[in-house]
């Protein structure tokens, strides 16, 4: 089963790709709406530790994909650039667990619209499916302001 139907089969996002990416989604706005939903200091650093700590696996995850594709033709002569700029998101999450939380989270936030953007131009080169860049788009739209709404928290948090 691929959807959504109307597309070309190279464009259709294989159903469970999407469920599993959307999946993949849910415990950022499950960390927002804590962050939201409490006015307990600990309970707000808990939200963005489990934000940051998260998002660190899934740029990790996403830079790894990168590097699986790049290795995957056999016979094919391994470009050494790909492979480098493809641990920059495992990198960046790491460095973000370190990081004070606005830091971290605007972090995440370039890291997630960077690796889509690269994502985006691979397909568009024949690198990568095109259904894997829509994918993409489609869970970063939903990722990325999950963490805006956490910065947006801690910044009101900030001046109150």
């Amino acid at each position: 089963m691929y959807l959504p139907a109307y597309l070309p089969d190279e464009n259709r996002i294989p159903a469970s790709a999407l469920y599993l990416g959307i999946a993949g989604v849910v415990p950022f706005w499950l960390a927002t709406l804590l962050f939201w939903s409490t006015s307990d200091p600990v309970g707000s650093e808990r939200a963005a530790a489990i934000t940051i700590g998260y998002g660190a696996v899934i740029l990790s995850f996403l830079g790894g994909i990168r590097w699986g594709l790049e290795i995957a033709p056999a016979g094919r002569t391994v470009r050494g650039l790909t492979l480098a700029v493809s641990v920059v998101p495992a990198l960046a999450g790491f460095a973000a667990m370190f990081m004070p939380v606005l830091i971290a989270l605007a972090v995440l936030v370039c890291g997630f619209l960077l690796q889509a953007l690269w994502d985006v131009v691979a397909a568009d080169k024949g690198r990568l499916p095109q259904w894997f860049a829509t994918l993409r788009m489609v869970l970063s739209a939903l990722v990325v302001p999950a963490i805006l709404l956490l910065i947006a928290r801690q910044v009101a948090m900030a001046l109150a």
